[in-house]
């Protein structure tokens, strides 16, 4: 029975206590060591004056004391007595949550030059608040002091070198909108690497050494039951006010806690960190816009209809009175770095795309988001919505769609487009594409799983030209199926996609960078992805102005590429925390160009956004437009372009959107109301203005 008993209570815990588990540690601790010696970028500068200056002393002195406090935190016992662990067990749970908040703070100061002096007082005590409150449910969950205070630097760990991470890898910190999109960043994981530098070996180090310490404390358990169903209740108020205080009020707007989230780590030395990523929860909520009714809604659209005489009938059709073929194409991270700054390449990068004019209407569109969200600027495409109306880098198709979504899509489907098909060559789940491609009119969605293994890849992604060849065999199946309907694709490319690691040894090196530029060799990969795209498009082209067949072809980047920040200083001339209004544009412009395999008149569009490049394709393919696309036409006419950011009037100055003195406020505020109806009237939008006539029709006699 003894041996029984002994045995039952051998665990994790007794093992540790054991010299098997002190050599275990041992061992670990050796590992840990020979990781940091295998990584001389962490200690050694090769590059520096001298011997000696080629050590980052901070480095070898931080990582090695914490080194030898591990080591000799393993080999040495502590016997507490019950009143000494009591006493600093109840000096922990009080000390960690704000040893928490400078630790990382610290870490954010080495990252994103956070001097934490310079953050206000009341910012301050906002930020230990919320440290303070996560302690509180780590101390409901664990029901121990010591154990909560362990999760607490282990979660703040893991926070701090996860937002770095994220950072280096798509230049913006974590937001609150990025929860929704977990499924896609997995999805992609697997193509970015993983980035140690100095300060994340350091903090490391140091929140190992703050458990290694923590753990030598005894754990009691802090409630029974009772109590701590009682703590729970208590936690729940806490919790409600703090929602209410810090997301759901105006409270931190009020106190001057507002702003862009553009590179919120920006924002950090402002506001702290913690605080500045709780705000970004505010910005989720949609307030309805001013004046908002469905009253009011509907006298908006009586009076369009008035101004507009000429009711549904369509535009004049191709030759042969045929409607066109329609193909989309939204290119990953197509972009035309030397637009925005004196880039010096060996040869162009994209010699097709310029020198494409014929039966062409091209230019540049400036997209709402930069590095990432792909999702945003196809949202904008087929809907004709803008973000500009939208919380900051939210994802609409992952937060608000939910029921049958108007747009492009559907307008085309009820002029005989029939199927809709969607191709993108990654998985399904991106962006919940799988979930929101039906509603939005899609009756098929062709994924990576549609490709061959063997399929021709570049950075792990399958490269445009396959994409277009999957478009070609579908485009020859549904002539064989359906010769009598015209053809409609959607398709959203990967070739381009990061995260870049410099070489060419899969793209060529075609295109090189020369004077100060020549050392960015992820800059280079991107531009020699960028050549292949441009090749790609040719092949398309090519094959459909072979076709008799009036075929449409709409292509745009959908973002600039996530390349390095001092990159973008480089080229910019300025660091890119200084952009902001119309200096920021310049990260958001992206070329785009609509092409037909007949005569159409040609055109050079100087600024325009993703929100009215259906409208181009409307007038020039005559597919009869919505009340909703008949209003972005003559909107167009006024404000060229609106993004994110702000927007231009036809008098060619810059604003924001909600500039009341600006002469276009009213138009925008039309704009505002219409989409708001749209994107959440339920049950009052006004579906007869966003769909065609006869959408409802032609969907119920199909049983939809």
């Amino acid at each position: 029975m003894a041996q029984e008993k002994k045995k039952s209570r051998f665990g994790i815990r007794t093992f540790f206590r054991s010299k098997s588990g002190m050599y275990f540690l041992l061992f670990m601790e050796v590992l840990l060591l020979a990781a940091f010696v295998a990584m001389p970028d962490l200690y050694y500068d090769p590059d520096a004056a001298t011997f000696l200056m080629r050590f980052y002393a901070d480095s070898i002195t931080i990582c090695g004391v914490a080194w030898l406090l591990l080591v000799f935190l393993t080999v040495k016992k502590f016997n507490l007595s019950e009143k000494t662990n009591r006493r600093l067990t109840l000096l922990a749970g009080a000390a960690v949550p704000a040893v928490c908040f400078l630790w990382l703070e610290l870490y954010n100061h080495m990252q994103f030059w956070v001097p934490i002096l310079q953050i206000p007082p009341l910012y301050l005590l906002l930020d230990l608040i919320i440290y303070y409150l996560i302690f509180l449910l780590l101390l409901l969950l664990a029901n121990s002091i010591r154990n909560a205070s362990i999760w607490m630097v282990l979660v703040t760990a893991f926070f701090g070198i996860m937002n770095y991470e994220l950072t280096i890898f798509r230049g913006m910190s974590f937001i609150a909108s990025d929860i929704y999109s977990f499924i896609t960043a997995l999805s992609v994981s697997n193509t970015y690497r993983f980035y140690i530098d100095v300060d994340t070996a350091e903090f490391f180090m140091i929140a190992l050494v703050l458990c290694a310490l923590l753990f030598k404390l005894k754990s009691t358990r802090l409630f029974r039951w009772k109590g701590r169903l009682a703590f729970a209740g208590v936690y729940v108020l806490l919790f409600a006010l703090f929602c209410n205080i810090y997301v759901t009020s105006d409270f931190l707007k009020n106190i001057g806690v507002d702003f862009r989230v553009y590179h919120p780590q920006f924002k950090y030395r402002y506001y702290g960190t913690l605080l500045t990523t709780v705000r970004t929860f505010g910005y989720l909520h949609v307030e309805e816009p001013e004046g908002y009714s469905a009253k009011a809604v509907k006298e908006l659209i009586r009076s369009q209809e008035k101004d507009d005489e000429s009711g549904n009938d369509p535009a004049v059709l191709p030759p042969g009175g045929k409607s066109p073929n329609v193909i989309v194409i939204m290119n990953e991270s197509f972009a035309d770095l030397k637009e925005i700054g004196d880039l010096e390449v060996s040869t162009d990068y994209m010699p097709f795309f310029r020198k494409l004019k014929k039966n062409t209407i091209k230019g540049y569109t400036y997209s709402s988001v930069f590095g990432g969200n792909t999702a945003n600027s196809e949202y904008e495409f087929l809907t004709g919505n803008t973000m500009a109306f939208l919380p900051d880098n939210s994802v609409p198709y992952q937060l608000f769609l939910r029921n049958e979504v108007p747009g492009l899509t559907y307008t085309l489907k009820d002029q005989g487009y029939s199927p809709a098909l969607a191709l993108h060559p990654y998985f399904k789940t991106g962006y919940s594409r799988y979930k929101v491609y039906p509603l939005m009119g899609f009756d098929y969605f062709y994924t990576s799983d549609n490709f061959s293994v063997f399929t021709d890849a570049v950075n792990y992604h399958i490269t445009d030209f396959e994409d277009y060849k999957k478009i070609i065999k579908l485009y020859e199946l549904d002539r064989n199926i359906s010769p009598d309907s015209p053809f409609y694709m959607f398709n959203v490319t990967m070739q381009n996609h990061g995260s870049y690691d410099g070489s060419t040894f899969e793209t060529g090196s075609e295109v090189e960078l020369n004077g100060r530029f020549q050392y960015f060799y992820k800059t280079r990969q991107f531009l020699n992805m960028m050549k292949m795209s441009d090749d790609a498009l040719k092949y398309l082209v090519d094959y459909f102005e072979e076709t008799d067949d009036p075929t449409v072809i709409v292509f745009f980047g959908d973002h600039q590429p996530d390349l390095d920040e001092y990159f973008y200083n480089a080229l910019l001339g300025t660091e890119i925390q200084n952009l902001e209004g119309e200096s920021l544009e310049q990260l958001y412009k992206v070329p785009f160009l609509i092409w037909a395999n007949y005569d159409i008149p040609e055109l050079t569009v100087d600024r325009t956004s993703n929100n009215y490049l259906s409208t181009y394709l409307a007038e020039i393919s005559g597919i009869r437009q919505t009340g909703y696309l008949k209003f972005l036409t003559k909107l167009r006419e006024e404000i060229p372009c609106i993004n994110a950011i702000g927007y231009w009037g036809r008098d060619g100055k810059f604003y924001e959107t909600d500039d009341s003195s600006s002469p276009y406020y009213d138009l925008i505020r039309q704009y505002h109301l219409l989409e708001y109806n749209n994107v959440f009237g339920k049950d009052e939008r006004q579906d007869a203005f966003f769909f065609l006539d006869d959408h409802k029709k032609d969907h119920k006699n199909k049983g939809e």
